[in-house]
Protein backbone atom coordinates (compact mmCIF):
# COMPACT_ATOMS: atom_id res chain seq x y z
CA UNK A 1 0.00 0.00 0.00
CA UNK A 2 2.99 2.10 0.59
CA UNK A 3 4.08 2.14 -3.21
CA UNK A 4 0.54 2.69 -4.40
CA UNK A 5 0.33 6.13 -2.10
CA UNK A 6 3.66 7.42 -3.40
CA UNK A 7 2.28 6.08 -7.20
CA UNK A 8 -0.87 8.47 -6.19
CA UNK A 9 1.18 11.52 -4.95
CA UNK A 10 3.75 11.35 -7.54
CA UNK A 11 0.73 11.50 -10.36
CA UNK A 12 -1.16 14.38 -8.92
CA UNK A 13 1.90 16.07 -8.40
CA UNK A 14 2.88 15.54 -12.40
CA UNK A 15 -0.63 16.28 -13.03
CA UNK A 16 -0.17 19.76 -10.64
CA UNK A 17 2.33 20.71 -12.58
CA UNK A 18 0.97 20.49 -15.74
CA UNK A 19 -1.91 22.77 -15.52
CA UNK A 20 -0.26 25.24 -13.54
CA UNK A 21 2.45 25.38 -17.06
CA UNK A 22 -0.94 25.05 -18.99
CA UNK A 23 -2.60 28.18 -16.89
CA UNK A 24 0.73 30.58 -16.32
CA UNK A 25 0.06 32.16 -19.71
CA UNK A 26 -3.06 33.37 -19.18
CA UNK A 27 -1.70 34.93 -15.82
CA UNK A 28 -0.45 38.40 -16.67
CA UNK A 29 2.24 36.81 -14.43
CA UNK A 30 4.39 40.31 -14.12
CA UNK A 31 2.94 43.57 -13.95
CA UNK A 32 5.47 46.21 -13.48
CA UNK A 33 3.28 48.67 -12.03
CA UNK A 34 1.90 46.61 -9.29
CA UNK A 35 5.44 45.88 -7.51
CA UNK A 36 6.23 43.05 -10.01
CA UNK A 37 3.73 40.81 -7.98
CA UNK A 38 2.31 37.31 -9.66
CA UNK A 39 -1.05 38.28 -10.75
CA UNK A 40 -4.54 36.73 -12.43
CA UNK A 41 -7.65 38.27 -14.00
CA UNK A 42 -10.51 37.06 -12.22
CA UNK A 43 -12.57 35.43 -15.32
CA UNK A 44 -15.64 33.26 -16.46
CA UNK A 45 -15.58 29.60 -17.57
CA UNK A 46 -15.82 25.99 -16.62
CA UNK A 47 -15.18 24.56 -13.34
CA UNK A 48 -14.59 20.70 -13.48
CA UNK A 49 -14.43 19.38 -10.70
CA UNK A 50 -12.80 15.17 -10.93
CA UNK A 51 -11.22 13.34 -8.13
CA UNK A 52 -8.12 11.37 -9.23
CA UNK A 53 -7.39 8.09 -7.16
CA UNK A 54 -5.31 4.75 -7.50
CA UNK A 55 -7.41 1.81 -7.33
CA UNK A 56 -7.04 -2.31 -8.22
CA UNK A 57 -8.81 -4.41 -10.71
CA UNK A 58 -11.01 -7.40 -9.59
CA UNK A 59 -13.90 -9.60 -11.23
CA UNK A 60 -17.24 -8.38 -10.23
CA UNK A 61 -18.11 -12.40 -9.92
CA UNK A 62 -16.10 -14.78 -8.35
CA UNK A 63 -16.02 -18.10 -7.42
CA UNK A 64 -13.57 -20.17 -4.89
CA UNK A 65 -13.28 -23.52 -5.68
CA UNK A 66 -12.81 -26.06 -2.65
CA UNK A 67 -13.38 -29.99 -1.96
CA UNK A 68 -17.14 -30.72 -0.33
CA UNK A 69 -15.54 -34.07 0.65
CA UNK A 70 -15.71 -34.19 4.54
CA UNK A 71 -12.85 -34.96 6.57
CA UNK A 72 -9.69 -35.19 4.59
CA UNK A 73 -10.53 -37.70 1.83
CA UNK A 74 -9.61 -35.42 -0.88
CA UNK A 75 -6.75 -36.35 -2.96
CA UNK A 76 -5.98 -33.99 -6.26
CA UNK A 77 -5.11 -36.31 -9.08
CA UNK A 78 -5.51 -33.86 -12.03
CA UNK A 79 -5.57 -30.07 -11.72
CA UNK A 80 -6.19 -27.51 -14.25
CA UNK A 81 -3.00 -25.48 -15.21
CA UNK A 82 -2.83 -22.25 -12.99
CA UNK A 83 -3.86 -18.87 -15.16
CA UNK A 84 -5.49 -20.75 -17.77
CA UNK A 85 -8.72 -19.81 -19.84
CA UNK A 86 -11.73 -22.02 -18.80
CA UNK A 87 -15.35 -22.81 -20.26
CA UNK A 88 -18.54 -23.22 -18.24
CA UNK A 89 -18.57 -26.41 -17.07
CA UNK A 90 -15.22 -27.55 -17.83
CA UNK A 91 -13.02 -29.91 -15.38
CA UNK A 92 -10.54 -27.88 -13.23
CA UNK A 93 -10.09 -30.51 -10.29
CA UNK A 94 -10.34 -34.39 -9.91
CA UNK A 95 -10.12 -35.89 -6.28
CA UNK A 96 -8.89 -39.48 -5.99
CA UNK A 97 -12.76 -41.43 -6.25
CA UNK A 98 -11.54 -45.07 -5.27
CA UNK A 99 -12.38 -44.69 -1.27
CA UNK A 100 -15.97 -43.58 -2.48
CA UNK A 101 -16.87 -45.79 -5.16
CA UNK A 102 -16.04 -48.63 -2.66
CA UNK A 103 -18.28 -47.08 -0.01
CA UNK A 104 -20.96 -46.38 -2.63
CA UNK A 105 -20.73 -50.53 -3.46
CA UNK A 106 -20.94 -51.10 -0.07
CA UNK A 107 -23.70 -49.30 0.87
CA UNK A 108 -25.70 -50.53 -2.22
CA UNK A 109 -25.04 -54.09 -1.01
CA UNK A 110 -26.27 -53.22 2.63
CA UNK A 111 -29.25 -51.73 0.75
CA UNK A 112 -30.34 -54.45 -1.02
CA UNK A 113 -29.71 -56.38 2.09
CA UNK A 114 -32.33 -53.96 4.05
CA UNK A 115 -34.83 -53.59 1.90
CA UNK A 116 -35.24 -57.73 1.33
CA UNK A 117 -35.54 -57.11 5.05
CA UNK A 118 -38.31 -54.46 5.03
CA UNK A 119 -40.21 -56.54 2.22
CA UNK A 120 -40.02 -59.37 5.27
CA UNK A 121 -40.96 -57.49 7.96
CA UNK A 122 -43.93 -55.93 5.88
CA UNK A 123 -45.36 -59.55 4.77
CA UNK A 124 -44.80 -60.56 8.84
CA UNK A 125 -47.13 -57.84 9.65
CA UNK A 126 -49.48 -58.74 6.98
CA UNK A 127 -49.68 -62.12 8.60
CA UNK A 128 -50.20 -61.01 12.37
CA UNK A 129 -52.60 -58.47 11.23
CA UNK A 130 -54.43 -61.41 9.43
CA UNK A 131 -54.20 -63.96 12.21
CA UNK A 132 -55.30 -61.72 14.63
CA UNK A 133 -57.97 -60.40 13.01
CA UNK A 134 -59.40 -64.43 12.96
CA UNK A 135 -58.91 -65.03 16.18
CA UNK A 136 -60.65 -62.22 17.17
CA UNK A 137 -63.46 -63.03 14.77
CA UNK A 138 -63.44 -66.87 16.46
CA UNK A 139 -63.82 -64.85 20.37
CA UNK A 140 -66.47 -62.73 18.89
CA UNK A 141 -68.89 -65.42 17.46
CA UNK A 142 -67.43 -67.83 21.16
CA UNK A 143 -69.24 -64.63 22.69
CA UNK A 144 -72.19 -64.06 20.78
CA UNK A 145 -72.86 -68.00 20.80
CA UNK A 146 -72.98 -68.06 24.69
CA UNK A 147 -74.97 -64.76 24.65
CA UNK A 148 -77.69 -66.84 22.27
CA UNK A 149 -77.67 -69.50 24.81
CA UNK A 150 -77.94 -67.49 27.56
CA UNK A 151 -81.07 -65.86 26.13
CA UNK A 152 -82.51 -69.23 24.72
CA UNK A 153 -82.55 -70.59 28.47
CA UNK A 154 -83.71 -67.82 29.86
CA UNK A 155 -86.81 -67.29 27.32
CA UNK A 156 -87.01 -70.61 25.87
CA UNK A 157 -85.76 -74.01 27.62
CA UNK A 158 -85.91 -72.70 30.74
CA UNK A 159 -89.19 -71.49 31.20
CA UNK A 160 -90.68 -73.84 29.05
CA UNK A 161 -89.00 -77.12 30.63
CA UNK A 162 -90.73 -75.32 33.83
CA UNK A 163 -94.01 -75.38 32.27
CA UNK A 164 -93.72 -79.02 31.65
CA UNK A 165 -92.32 -79.77 35.06
CA UNK A 166 -95.59 -77.67 36.32
CA UNK A 167 -97.83 -79.23 33.61
CA UNK A 168 -96.55 -83.02 34.99
CA UNK A 169 -97.14 -81.65 38.44
CA UNK A 170 -100.71 -80.24 37.91
CA UNK A 171 -101.83 -83.82 36.24
CA UNK A 172 -100.26 -85.92 39.03
CA UNK A 173 -101.73 -83.90 41.28
CA UNK A 174 -105.23 -84.16 39.69
CA UNK A 175 -105.03 -87.98 39.18
CA UNK A 176 -104.05 -87.91 42.88
CA UNK A 177 -107.34 -85.76 43.56
CA UNK A 178 -109.51 -87.87 41.86
CA UNK A 179 -108.55 -91.76 42.95
CA UNK A 180 -108.18 -90.15 46.73
CA UNK A 181 -112.02 -88.89 46.46
CA UNK A 182 -112.96 -92.31 44.49
CA UNK A 183 -111.10 -93.76 47.83
CA UNK A 184 -112.88 -91.71 50.33
CA UNK A 185 -116.42 -92.75 48.39
CA UNK A 186 -115.88 -96.24 48.43
CA UNK A 187 -114.69 -96.17 52.75
CA UNK A 188 -118.15 -94.20 52.98
CA UNK A 189 -120.08 -96.84 50.96
CA UNK A 190 -118.27 -99.86 53.40
CA UNK A 191 -119.25 -97.81 56.23
CA UNK A 192 -122.97 -97.66 54.95
CA UNK A 193 -122.79 -102.09 54.09
CA UNK A 194 -121.57 -101.72 50.52
CA UNK A 195 -118.46 -104.02 51.43
CA UNK A 196 -116.35 -104.65 48.31
CA UNK A 197 -112.80 -105.31 49.85
CA UNK A 198 -111.30 -105.78 46.53
CA UNK A 199 -112.64 -102.61 44.77
CA UNK A 200 -111.60 -100.79 48.30
CA UNK A 201 -107.92 -102.16 47.74
CA UNK A 202 -107.30 -101.50 44.38
CA UNK A 203 -108.91 -97.84 44.94
CA UNK A 204 -106.76 -97.29 47.51
CA UNK A 205 -103.52 -98.59 45.90
CA UNK A 206 -104.35 -96.20 42.97
CA UNK A 207 -104.32 -93.39 45.36
CA UNK A 208 -101.06 -93.95 47.06
CA UNK A 209 -99.47 -94.55 43.95
CA UNK A 210 -100.81 -91.17 42.01
CA UNK A 211 -99.32 -89.53 45.59
CA UNK A 212 -96.06 -90.77 45.22
CA UNK A 213 -96.43 -89.91 41.65
CA UNK A 214 -97.67 -86.29 42.53
CA UNK A 215 -94.94 -85.87 45.17
CA UNK A 216 -92.06 -86.79 42.50
CA UNK A 217 -93.54 -84.50 39.70
CA UNK A 218 -93.64 -81.62 42.53
CA UNK A 219 -90.26 -83.16 43.62
CA UNK A 220 -88.79 -82.69 40.11
CA UNK A 221 -90.82 -78.75 39.33
CA UNK A 222 -89.31 -77.44 42.71
CA UNK A 223 -85.87 -78.63 42.25
CA UNK A 224 -86.00 -77.23 38.75
CA UNK A 225 -87.37 -73.83 39.36
CA UNK A 226 -84.97 -73.58 42.58
CA UNK A 227 -81.59 -75.48 41.57
CA UNK A 228 -81.42 -76.72 38.59
CA UNK A 229 -82.80 -73.40 36.60
CA UNK A 230 -81.07 -70.92 38.39
CA UNK A 231 -77.48 -73.17 37.91
CA UNK A 232 -77.68 -73.70 34.51
CA UNK A 233 -78.34 -69.60 33.87
CA UNK A 234 -75.18 -68.70 35.95
CA UNK A 235 -73.27 -71.56 34.21
CA UNK A 236 -74.68 -69.82 30.99
CA UNK A 237 -73.92 -66.41 32.69
CA UNK A 238 -70.55 -67.71 33.43
CA UNK A 239 -70.04 -68.32 29.87
CA UNK A 240 -70.80 -64.76 28.31
CA UNK A 241 -68.38 -63.50 30.72
CA UNK A 242 -65.71 -65.65 29.86
CA UNK A 243 -65.65 -65.06 26.12
CA UNK A 244 -66.57 -61.24 27.03
CA UNK A 245 -62.92 -61.99 29.26
CA UNK A 246 -60.87 -64.42 25.99
CA UNK A 247 -62.75 -61.51 23.86
CA UNK A 248 -60.43 -58.61 25.29
CA UNK A 249 -57.34 -60.58 25.98
CA UNK A 250 -56.99 -61.38 22.30
CA UNK A 251 -57.81 -57.68 21.44
CA UNK A 252 -54.67 -57.33 23.96
CA UNK A 253 -52.70 -60.24 22.20
CA UNK A 254 -53.67 -58.74 18.61
CA UNK A 255 -52.75 -55.03 19.44
CA UNK A 256 -49.11 -56.19 21.15
CA UNK A 257 -48.21 -58.76 18.50
CA UNK A 258 -49.22 -56.17 15.71
CA UNK A 259 -47.18 -53.27 17.31
CA UNK A 260 -44.32 -55.41 18.20
CA UNK A 261 -44.35 -56.52 13.95
CA UNK A 262 -44.72 -53.02 13.26
CA UNK A 263 -41.92 -51.74 15.76
CA UNK A 264 -39.85 -54.44 13.71
CA UNK A 265 -40.70 -53.20 10.56
CA UNK A 266 -40.44 -49.34 11.19
CA UNK A 267 -36.93 -50.76 12.63
CA UNK A 268 -35.97 -51.79 9.35
CA UNK A 269 -36.96 -49.12 7.65
CA UNK A 270 -35.27 -46.43 9.57
CA UNK A 271 -31.67 -48.49 9.41
CA UNK A 272 -32.76 -48.74 5.17
CA UNK A 273 -33.08 -45.27 5.16
CA UNK A 274 -30.22 -44.59 7.35
CA UNK A 275 -28.19 -46.57 5.01
CA UNK A 276 -30.30 -44.81 2.05
CA UNK A 277 -29.12 -41.16 3.61
CA UNK A 278 -25.50 -42.80 3.91
CA UNK A 279 -25.27 -43.69 0.44
CA UNK A 280 -26.76 -40.43 -0.78
CA UNK A 281 -23.71 -38.59 0.79
CA UNK A 282 -21.06 -41.18 -0.43
CA UNK A 283 -22.74 -40.92 -4.20
CA UNK A 284 -22.95 -37.34 -3.69
CA UNK A 285 -19.09 -37.09 -2.63
CA UNK A 286 -18.15 -39.21 -5.27
CA UNK A 287 -19.43 -36.86 -7.65
CA UNK A 288 -17.99 -33.70 -5.69
CA UNK A 289 -14.71 -35.58 -6.50
CA UNK A 290 -14.76 -33.80 -10.21
CA UNK A 291 -14.90 -29.88 -9.76
CA UNK A 292 -16.53 -28.22 -12.56
CA UNK A 293 -16.22 -24.11 -13.87
CA UNK A 294 -19.50 -22.64 -12.67
CA UNK A 295 -19.19 -19.70 -15.29
CA UNK A 296 -16.18 -19.07 -17.70
CA UNK A 297 -13.28 -17.43 -16.62
CA UNK A 298 -9.57 -17.79 -15.87
CA UNK A 299 -8.49 -20.59 -13.14
CA UNK A 300 -6.06 -18.82 -10.74
CA UNK A 301 -4.78 -21.58 -8.15
CA UNK A 302 -5.00 -20.53 -4.59
CA UNK A 303 -2.17 -19.98 -2.49
CA UNK A 304 -2.46 -20.87 0.76
CA UNK A 305 -0.35 -23.08 3.63
CA UNK A 306 0.24 -26.55 2.76
CA UNK A 307 2.83 -29.48 4.41
CA UNK A 308 4.49 -26.41 6.41
CA UNK A 309 4.86 -23.81 3.40
CA UNK A 310 3.23 -21.01 1.49
CA UNK A 311 2.44 -22.69 -2.10
CA UNK A 312 0.15 -23.27 -4.55
CA UNK A 313 -1.82 -27.00 -4.36
CA UNK A 314 -0.52 -29.20 -7.06
CA UNK A 315 -1.64 -33.12 -7.71
CA UNK A 316 -0.62 -35.44 -4.85
CA UNK A 317 -2.07 -33.55 -2.05
CA UNK A 318 -4.69 -33.79 0.52
CA UNK A 319 -7.13 -31.32 0.86
CA UNK A 320 -9.60 -30.56 3.72
CA UNK A 321 -13.25 -29.65 3.39
CA UNK A 322 -14.22 -26.03 2.58
CA UNK A 323 -10.29 -25.67 1.72
CA UNK A 324 -9.80 -23.10 -1.31
CA UNK A 325 -8.42 -25.03 -4.09
CA UNK A 326 -8.58 -22.12 -6.90
CA UNK A 327 -9.88 -19.04 -7.45
CA UNK A 328 -12.10 -18.15 -10.25
CA UNK A 329 -12.94 -14.78 -11.49
CA UNK A 330 -14.95 -13.87 -14.26
CA UNK A 331 -13.00 -11.10 -16.42
CA UNK A 332 -15.92 -10.46 -19.12
CA UNK A 333 -17.47 -8.14 -15.98
CA UNK A 334 -14.42 -5.90 -14.26
CA UNK A 335 -14.80 -3.46 -11.26
CA UNK A 336 -12.47 -0.96 -9.72
CA UNK A 337 -11.79 -1.18 -5.94
CA UNK A 338 -10.32 2.04 -4.91
CA UNK A 339 -10.64 4.86 -1.57
CA UNK A 340 -11.29 8.12 -2.10
CA UNK A 341 -9.91 11.38 0.58
CA UNK A 342 -12.73 11.91 3.40
CA UNK A 343 -12.42 15.69 2.13
CA UNK A 344 -13.70 14.54 -1.41
CA UNK A 345 -16.13 12.14 0.04
CA UNK A 346 -19.23 14.65 -0.29
CA UNK A 347 -18.30 15.09 -3.96
CA UNK A 348 -18.85 11.57 -4.84
CA UNK A 349 -22.44 9.39 -5.78
CA UNK A 350 -23.44 6.31 -7.47
CA UNK A 351 -24.10 6.72 -11.23
CA UNK A 352 -21.13 9.40 -11.52
CA UNK A 353 -19.41 8.80 -14.88
CA UNK A 354 -15.42 8.11 -14.69
CA UNK A 355 -12.61 7.30 -16.80
CA UNK A 356 -9.78 4.14 -15.61
CA UNK A 357 -6.57 3.55 -17.08
CA UNK A 358 -4.38 0.92 -16.78
CA UNK A 359 -0.67 0.91 -15.98
CA UNK A 360 -0.20 -2.21 -17.48
CA UNK A 361 -1.44 -0.74 -20.96
CA UNK A 362 -1.14 3.15 -21.10
CA UNK A 363 -3.12 3.53 -23.67
CA UNK A 364 -6.37 1.84 -23.05
CA UNK A 365 -8.95 4.01 -21.73
CA UNK A 366 -12.21 2.34 -20.15
CA UNK A 367 -15.34 4.18 -19.25
CA UNK A 368 -16.51 3.22 -15.63
CA UNK A 369 -19.55 4.36 -13.15
CA UNK A 370 -19.84 4.82 -9.58
CA UNK A 371 -21.89 1.75 -8.02
CA UNK A 372 -20.57 1.67 -4.44
CA UNK A 373 -19.58 4.15 -1.73
CA UNK A 374 -18.83 2.68 1.56
CA UNK A 375 -20.53 3.89 4.93
CA UNK A 376 -16.98 3.18 6.83
CA UNK A 377 -13.83 5.24 7.29
CA UNK A 378 -10.59 3.95 7.13
CA UNK A 379 -6.77 4.29 7.98
CA UNK A 380 -5.20 6.35 5.02
CA UNK A 381 -3.18 3.71 2.60
CA UNK A 382 0.23 4.39 4.33
CA UNK A 383 -0.60 2.99 7.03
CA UNK A 384 0.74 6.62 8.92
CA UNK A 385 -1.85 8.67 10.84
CA UNK A 386 -3.68 11.42 8.69
CA UNK A 387 -6.46 11.94 6.80
CA UNK A 388 -9.57 8.75 6.52
CA UNK A 389 -10.15 6.75 3.37
CA UNK A 390 -13.21 5.63 2.07
CA UNK A 391 -14.17 2.76 -0.30
CA UNK A 392 -15.00 3.18 -3.63
CA UNK A 393 -16.48 0.26 -5.84
CA UNK A 394 -16.42 1.26 -10.23
CA UNK A 395 -17.85 -1.16 -12.93
CA UNK A 396 -16.15 -0.94 -15.88
CA UNK A 397 -18.13 -0.56 -19.12
CA UNK A 398 -17.14 -3.02 -22.00
CA UNK A 399 -14.70 -5.69 -21.40
CA UNK A 400 -11.11 -6.16 -22.70
CA UNK A 401 -9.42 -9.73 -22.29
CA UNK A 402 -5.92 -8.27 -21.65
CA UNK A 403 -7.15 -6.66 -18.34
CA UNK A 404 -6.63 -9.17 -15.12
CA UNK A 405 -7.73 -8.51 -11.48
CA UNK A 406 -4.46 -7.27 -9.58
CA UNK A 407 -3.53 -5.07 -12.30
CA UNK A 408 -3.03 -1.30 -11.16
CA UNK A 409 -5.65 1.27 -12.32
CA UNK A 410 -5.68 4.86 -11.95
CA UNK A 411 -9.45 6.16 -12.10
CA UNK A 412 -10.70 9.87 -12.91
CA UNK A 413 -14.10 10.25 -11.16
CA UNK A 414 -16.02 13.26 -13.09
CA UNK A 415 -17.62 14.53 -10.11
CA UNK A 416 -19.36 17.88 -11.26
CA UNK A 417 -18.79 20.84 -13.81
CA UNK A 418 -19.73 24.25 -13.17
CA UNK A 419 -21.01 26.48 -16.35
CA UNK A 420 -20.32 30.00 -17.23
CA UNK A 421 -19.15 30.50 -13.21
CA UNK A 422 -16.15 32.90 -11.78
CA UNK A 423 -13.22 31.57 -11.43
CA UNK A 424 -10.18 32.04 -9.63
CA UNK A 425 -6.44 30.47 -9.17
CA UNK A 426 -6.41 29.04 -5.49
CA UNK A 427 -3.14 30.42 -5.29
CA UNK A 428 -4.58 33.84 -5.01
CA UNK A 429 -6.99 32.79 -1.88
CA UNK A 430 -5.52 33.07 1.75
CA UNK A 431 -7.36 32.85 5.03
CA UNK A 432 -6.99 34.56 8.22
CA UNK A 433 -6.90 33.69 11.58
CA UNK A 434 -10.80 32.76 11.91
CA UNK A 435 -10.53 30.51 8.12
CA UNK A 436 -11.75 33.58 6.12
CA UNK A 437 -10.78 33.61 2.70
CA UNK A 438 -9.52 36.75 1.25
CA UNK A 439 -7.43 37.69 -2.07
CA UNK A 440 -5.93 41.05 -2.68
CA UNK A 441 -7.51 42.57 -5.28
CA UNK A 442 -5.04 45.12 -7.36
CA UNK A 443 -6.18 48.43 -8.17
CA UNK A 444 -5.99 50.10 -11.68
CA UNK A 445 -4.19 53.42 -9.85
CA UNK A 446 -1.36 51.01 -8.62
CA UNK A 447 -2.07 51.48 -5.39
CA UNK A 448 -1.27 48.92 -2.59
CA UNK A 449 -2.91 45.28 -3.00
CA UNK A 450 -6.65 45.76 -1.59
CA UNK A 451 -7.34 42.79 1.02
CA UNK A 452 -10.68 41.46 -0.08
CA UNK A 453 -13.04 39.26 1.49
CA UNK A 454 -14.69 36.29 -0.62
CA UNK A 455 -17.39 34.13 -0.65
CA UNK A 456 -16.66 31.04 -2.36
CA UNK A 457 -17.86 27.79 -3.99
CA UNK A 458 -16.91 24.94 -5.67
CA UNK A 459 -13.33 24.17 -6.01
CA UNK A 460 -10.57 21.46 -7.91
CA UNK A 461 -7.05 21.29 -7.92
CA UNK A 462 -6.76 24.35 -10.08
CA UNK A 463 -9.66 26.93 -9.28
CA UNK A 464 -12.03 27.89 -7.13
CA UNK A 465 -15.61 29.01 -8.15
CA UNK A 466 -16.21 33.00 -6.63
CA UNK A 467 -19.76 33.90 -5.23
CA UNK A 468 -19.29 36.96 -3.88
CA UNK A 469 -16.11 39.82 -3.30
CA UNK A 470 -15.15 40.38 -7.16
CA UNK A 471 -16.51 40.57 -10.54
CA UNK A 472 -15.39 39.66 -14.24
CA UNK A 473 -11.45 40.92 -15.35
CA UNK A 474 -10.28 41.93 -11.54
CA UNK A 475 -7.17 41.06 -11.33
CA UNK A 476 -5.93 39.64 -8.29
CA UNK A 477 -2.30 39.04 -7.04
CA UNK A 478 -0.93 35.27 -6.28
CA UNK A 479 1.27 36.38 -3.41
CA UNK A 480 1.28 38.11 -0.74
CA UNK A 481 2.41 41.44 -0.62
CA UNK A 482 5.54 42.43 1.47
CA UNK A 483 3.55 44.53 3.85
CA UNK A 484 1.65 41.41 4.25
CA UNK A 485 3.83 39.39 5.38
Amino acid sequence: MNETLKKLILSLSLVVAVLFVLFYPRQNAISGGDGDLLSAVVQRGELEISIHTIGVIDAAKSHMMSSDIRGNKGKIISLVRDGSWVEKGEILVRLDPSPFEEEVHRLQGKVESLEAAVQASEQLVSWEKNQVSQNIAAREYDLKVARLDLERLVKGDGPLQLAQYEEEMGKAKAEHERYASFYKELKKLDTEGFNNPAELERAKENATTYREKFAAAKRRFDSYRDYVLPSMEESAKAKVENSLLVLGQEKQAAVYKTANAVADLNQAKAQLNTVKGSLDLARAELANTVLRAPFAGIAILYEAFRDGQKRKPREGDTVLMHQPILYLPDITKLIVRTKVREVDLHKVEVGQQASVLIDAYPNLRFPAEVQFVGALASGNVSGNSGGKYFQVMLGITGQDMRLRPGMTARVLIQAETGKDVLLLPVQAVFQDNNGRPYCYLLTKSGTEPKKTFLKLGRENEMQVEVLSGLEQGDRVSLVAPHSSQ
